[in-house]
């Protein structure tokens, strides 16, 4: 027996987005707010690379969370779709392509990311650069990494409308309120 996403109720809808949304979180919280605050230091490329060097599994681990933020985050518009959709079906689908456009964006975008680490692997094609060099062009690609990070966000902010909209019309904020 196969089951598709149409026969999902909206119920199930609400627990696989919510369970979804508390994944992002996580994992998007421990790159974002812990791994790079505290190995990137913007405007000094020898105290970033030395961080990133002493910390290499947690720079890795970082790159990873993000990665598995994106995979979840795919399936966090269409739960949601599932669950509002009978607000507004445009408002609805709009919520969507705002929502996973951001997506490709940030994946690619992590390939910045893991240019840095390359860059420190000390592999031997590596030996023609000075330290200095190769320090500024990890900080280059750990800069592009964030001003990447800035224009998906411009996404997120889009998603967010659509999204908020439907809420509001939907009465699940005044349901929930009034359950308080």
């Amino acid at each position: 027996m196969t089951a598709s996403i149409a026969d999902i109720s909206p119920r199930q809808a609400s627990i696989i987005a919510g369970l979804v949304y508390l994944i992002c979180i996580v994992f998007g919280a421990f790159s974002n707010v812990y791994v790079r605050p505290s190995l990137i230091v913007y405007g000094d490329a020898a105290t970033t690379v030395n961080s990133i060097m002493a910390n290499e599994s947690l720079f890795r681990l970082g790159f990873m969370s993000d990665l598995i933020f994106l995979t979840f985050w795919l399936l966090l518009p269409l739960a949601l779709y599932k669950l509002l959709k009978p607000v507004n079906n445009f408002i609805a689908l709009l919520m969507v392509l705002f929502g996973l456009v951001m997506v490709p964006i940030m994946f690619i975008n992590n390939v910045n990311q893991f240019a840095a680490l390359l860059l420190l692997s000390g592999a031997d094609y590596l030996t023609v650069f000075e330290a200095g060099q190769l320090h500024a062009q990890v900080m280059f690609f750990l800069d592009l990494h964030h001003h990447g990070w800035l224009m998906a966000q411009i996404f997120w902010g889009l998603w967010l409308f659509p999204f908020g909209y439907l809420v509001f019309k939907s009465g699940l904020l005044k349901h929930i309120i009034s359950k308080t």
